[in-house]
């Protein structure tokens, strides 16, 4: 095993020479203990490196904790995911349309709006204002139909986990999964303290368009809104601060490490969360999926089956400004493997937002030549 976390190492560190900044990468095999790797810095200021302890926005990856505090309420007969989510939201358009269900398997056809929330790192968001911008930004679809990314039933899947446990998303998420799955570096920011002092930087990367260049985010076009809080820059800029927690909420505003993903991740798929019949309601009823610059081919509740070294995992991945995240599990062969990295960038194409990919796959093998 030395030898394999040696070789991991030597990825990591050319994946930071290749223009990352810093990463930290865990993984188990069936019931082994799990193995953490590091490369790189968390603060390009001083050269702070980056340590095992260190926390990471995990973006997206939220969302599977959400969905697992969900479906836990579900098991707990506290609501019933067909049920429309008018009981709950009365003045929501189309709201007696719309199952519990759809809300997190990105078929609600609910308007989005992360691409055009405005990056204001001083602002604080509450969730009602997210679902009001969605639905002046975008354009409502019938529910059922094709798997559509979705942040907004994000949203209102944590407004209504809070309405019916009485508790904050964060603290029911901490009851429901945390606590029991014994992870004590993971927190939701948006709705409670969390140790701020360990998270490292995140880092952007924000060249300048080609002149006619696509705007549309399947051919690079940039996701979010940076013009006034982020020049046009070759170089990589700090941006920890720009898109505020309270705006990523229940979609993605968690912070975690590695180890804490897979203990997560190997929880999850061992029915320590949710019983197995309850947990085919993440994993289970897939559709097809591309999102580009990701490996995701079809979504379940919070989890998607993805292609990593040439075969199936299930899992997420993440990303906000600064910071993209991997956490997959393969059940076949029991190989848990999580990867956190604070550099990023708007163009999913781009090797800030994607590059990950290519190392988890190269670290995939190194693990099970």
């Amino acid at each position: 095993m030395t030898g394999k976390v040696d070789e991991i190492g030597r990825l990591l560190a050319d994946y930071i020479d290749r223009g990352a900044v810093g990463v930290s990468l865990a993984f188990a095999m069936g019931g082994r203990s799990a193995k953490v790797v590091t490369a790189g810095v968390a603060d390009r200021r001083d050269g702070t490196p980056v340590t095992t302890d260190r926390l990471f926005k995990i973006g997206s990856c939220t969302k599977t904790f959400v969905v697992a505090a969900l479906v836990r309420l579900a098991e707990d007969s506290k609501i019933d995911l067909g049920a429309p989510i008018s009981h709950w939201f009365p003045d929501l358009p189309g709201g007696e349309q719309i199952s519990v269900r759809q809300l997190v398997n990105h078929r609600s056809g609910l308007p989005e709006f992360e691409y055009d929330i405005p990056m204001d790192p001083s602002r604080v968001w509450i969730p009602a204002e997210l679902i009001d911008m969605a639905f002046k930004a975008g354009v409502r679809k019938a529910p059922g139909g094709p798997a559509i990314y979705n942040n907004t039933g994000y949203v209102l899947a944590g407004l209504l986990i809070e309405q019916v446990t009485g508790q904050s998303l964060g603290a029911y998420v901490r009851q429901a999964v945390l606590d029991p799955l014994g992870l004590h570096d993971t927190w939701s920011p948006s709705t409670e303290t969390y140790p701020a002092e360990r998270l490292v930087r995140g880092y952007y990367h924000r060249p300048q368009p080609p002149a006619g260049a696509a705007k549309d985010i399947a051919s690079g076009g940039e996701m979010w809104r940076m013009d006034g809080v982020l020049p046009y820059s070759e170089a990589l800029q700090d941006s920890s601060d720009t898109f505020p927690y309270s705006a990523a909420y229940g979609l993605g505003d968690m912070v975690s490490t590695p180890s804490d993903l897979v203990a997560f991740m190997r929880g999850l798929f061992a029915g320590k969360v949710i019983s197995p019949p309850w947990f085919e309601e993440m994993s289970g009823s897939r559709m097809p999926a591309s999102f580009p610059g990701t490996r995701m081919r079809e979504t379940g509740a919070g989890l998607f089956q993805s292609s990593y070294d040439g075969r199936p995992f299930y899992g997420h991945q993440g990303s906000i400004p600064g910071y993209v995240c991997v956490m997959q599990h393969d059940p076949e062969s029991g190989l848990t493997i999580a990867m956190t990295s604070n550099v990023g960038s708007g163009n999913r194409l781009s090797f800030q937002a994607s590059g990950l990919h290519e190392v988890v796959d190269t670290v995939i093998r190194a693990i099970q030549p």
